[in-house]
């Protein structure tokens, strides 16, 4: 049964905008009763701008705490400046990957940022932000990877942000005060994963590498004192928005299971490839790609889509295209439900969300 959305819990909406991403988050409600939105790349602005109105109008927020243009790909940040200009939407802060591009559109979002005093930050792996209950982490880029690939149309999407959402049961800052006071660590000895949303903006295997590098998954041993029998895997996530629509550049199969997610939301347009090698003709999939699917699949994952497709591969009543809308309450399982709109319509705003 359908329950209504709550204002602990973090709503994620990836939107139907075709071959692109735009991801709205409403933030949980912090302790002084301040509800605020955050933006994850914006395809289509005036779909996203139109949605937001909505919104308000079914769960009035108090403003737009962040815009995250994780890289300056056109499908990722072709409706950010329409966002930038407009007062419902204008964010406290602007969050950068740091990758320049020379594309008119990036520098009119760069123009629009400094014309509106709008305070940017450079988003790099550790940097960590608090709003109330939610803690959200810079998993990627690395410093090593930004720095790599920091130079014009260099594998630009080896430099995306990856961001890591975590819906925690009590104020973050105050659980994180309570380290190391006894000798276990409520941090490390904590299991977070059904309340952690993973966005893998277009990420591919470098960034992926070098997240997996610098978040380690370490078992559990009876050989030592409990502050150190266990740390938290902090990839594993209830929700895992796949990486670059779900190609085959999007994640290697050990870090799938190391997340190991509940539910895979692709943000996707189907394009089917055909290749020749000499005798070999093969007609695939693009996105998502049979592999990437499969490697999901294996890991535990239900795959959603935003344009249907690989619903109506499989069957069931999500083979439409539509908005997936996402709520994660602390400690639960996420509820989903699946809208029903095209690229170019704007749905209304769920006052609930399917158990």
């Amino acid at each position: 049964m359908p329950a209504a959305i709550q204002p602990s819990e973090l709503v994620v909406h990836v939107m139907n905008v075709g071959f692109g991403d735009a991801i709205l988050l409403e933030l949980p409600t912090t302790a002084d009763g301040e509800n605020l939105l955050g933006i994850v790349d914006c395809y289509k602005g005036a779909k996203m701008l139109d949605y937001i109105k909505a919104l308000q109008l079914v769960r009035p927020f108090a403003g737009v705490a962040f815009i995250c243009a994780t890289h300056p790909h056109l499908d990722h940040v072709a409706g950010i400046r329409t966002l930038l200009e407009d007062p419902l939407t204008r964010p406290r802060e602007f969050w950068d990957s740091g990758f320049r591009h020379k594309t008119t559109t990036y520098l009119n979002i760069l123009e629009t940022i400094h014309r509106e005093k709008i305070p940017m930050r450079r988003i790099s792996s550790g940097m960590e932000f608090y709003y109330g209950t939610l803690r959200i982490t810079a998993l990627g880029p690395s410093v090593a990877l930004r720095n790599r690939y920091a130079t014009y149309g260099i594998d630009m999407n080896n430099a995306s942000i990856v961001l890591r959402l975590e819906n925690c049961a009590d104020d973050v800052v105050v659980v994180e005060s309570l380290r190391y006071r006894d000798r276990e660590d409520p941090e490390i000895l904590r299991d977070a994963g059904d309340s952690v949303v993973i966005l893998g903006a277009d990420a591919e295997f470098d960034n992926w590498a070098q997240i997996a590098e610098e978040y380690p998954h370490v078992e559990r041993t009876s050989k030592h004192d409990p502050l150190v029998k266990k740390v938290v895997n902090l990839l594993n996530c209830s929700v895992l928005k796949v990486s670059h629509h779900g190609s085959m550049h999007s994640a290697p199969l050990d870090v799938y299971e190391r997340m190991s997610p509940s539910l895979a939301i692709l943000s996707s347009k189907q394009e089917v490839s055909s290749v020749t090698h000499g005798a070999l003709s093969l007609t695939r999939t693009l996105y998502p790609h049979p592999v990437a699917v499969e490697t999901l699949r294996e890991s535990g994952s239900e795959v959603l889509s935003t344009d249907g497709f690989y619903e109506g591969l499989v069957g069931g009543a999500n083979s439409h295209p539509g908005t997936i809308v996402v709520a994660v309450a602390p400690g639960m399982q996420p509820r989903y439900t699946k809208l029903s709109d095209d690229p170019d319509s704007v749905p209304a705003p769920p006052v609930s969300v399917s158990a």
